[in-house]
């Protein structure tokens, strides 16, 4: 008997035996199978039984939409469920089991990459753009080096006051 194993954001996970000869999967509690996710559309899509005893997974218009194996499924495009397929419902993860076994898949045929030399280069005249590291540069201050030159000079003018008036005798 076919069953879906839905994954839960919340770590738990739940097992449907699908029974019916039409399945609804969404939100909605009018459903056959509820999913009450937000990223689950109220009516996301429609599970169909086959004559071999697999179903058919019907997308229809959700929302974040479906994927068979990391492959989005078209809108109304009905694709055929293989023992082992994960499902994806909007950002919920499901898997698909059944008793019929999976056909023996093809392994995808390899693509060539062809490196391109580029025809000529040139040397930067000035490395200092290549570091991801910013520099420290001593920056001038013309403000703070004003203040500290008045206080510098504050300064002596109170030192010399006191002195001027430790230097003075009284007139007793």
């Amino acid at each position: 008997m076919p069953k879906l194993l839905v994954s839960l954001p919340d770590g738990s996970s739940a097992v449907h035996e699908l029974v019916e000869a039409s399945i609804s999967v969404g939100r909605l509690a009018d459903n056959a199978l509820q999913i009450e996710d937000a990223s689950v559309s109220s009516q996301h899509a429609e599970l169909t039984l086959t004559e071999n005893g697999d179903y058919l997974l019907t997308d229809l218009g959700s929302t974040n939409g479906t994927q068979i194996n990391g492959q989005d499924v078209a809108e109304g495009e009905p694709r055929v469920l293989s023992a082992g397929d994960r499902i994806r419902f909007g950002h919920i993860e499901t898997a698909y089991v059944s008793e019929n076994p999976a056909e023996a898949q093809a392994m995808p045929e390899s693509e060539e990459v062809a490196a391109v030399v580029a025809s000529s280069s040139v040397r930067p005249a000035d490395f200092t753009n290549a570091s991801p590291f910013q520099k420290k540069g001593e920056k001038k201050d013309p403000v703070g080096m004003a203040i500290i030159g008045l206080s510098v000079l504050a300064m002596l003018v109170f030192a010399a006051a006191v002195a001027t008036i430790n230097g003075m005798k009284s007139p007793l």
